[in-house]
């Protein structure tokens, strides 16, 4: 998923959730070009995600293959398009802010619904039932209990 999310989309999801009231104009030029033919910034977000992810789900359907969601370091998610406005500097970003715990962080929590969008378009909406999730970097089993409870939501 990271290498959809650095390679082909490019841009921080909370940038995307935030297109309208961004200030930094040049960050929404550039963010306004890799949109354009979405209906909005999000769609363009979950759709090209779910295309990425469904080509990979494809070449090994019916077997299943798995999904790795983002586990960007902050200084990784600084390099995307729009990600310097939301990312700050860690200490040590190896052991800071990512995985689990990003996905259930009030900071966070929204932008990993994109994820979740795209998982659910791609298993429900494509018929790709052979994508399992990966949750990576959950340090404890009720830290995995927050993160279903939010994909569940």
């Amino acid at each position: 998923m990271e290498f959809l999310i650095s390679n082909v989309i490019k841009a921080h999801p909370l940038a995307l959730l935030d297109y309208e009231t961004l200030t930094d104009e040049q960050v929404k030029d550039d963010l306004t070009a890799l949109i354009r033919g979405y209906d909005s910034p999000t769609d363009y977000f979950v759709e090209t995600l779910a295309r990425g992810l469904g080509r990979i789900a494809a070449i090994w359907y019916p077997n299943p293959v798995i999904i790795r969601l983002s586990d960007f370091k902050s200084n990784e998610y600084a390099e995307l398009l729009g990600g310097t406005l939301y990312e700050s500097e860690e200490e040590n970003p190896m052991i800071g802010l990512r995985g689990a715990a990003r996905y259930y962080s009030e900071f966070y929590e929204r932008a990993f619904a994109l994820e979740c969008h795209a998982i659910l378009r791609l298993r429900g909406e494509m018929g790709f039932d052979n994508a399992i999730v990966m949750v990576p970097f959950c340090r404890s089993p009720e830290e995995a209990d927050r993160v279903a409870e939010v994909m569940a939501r």
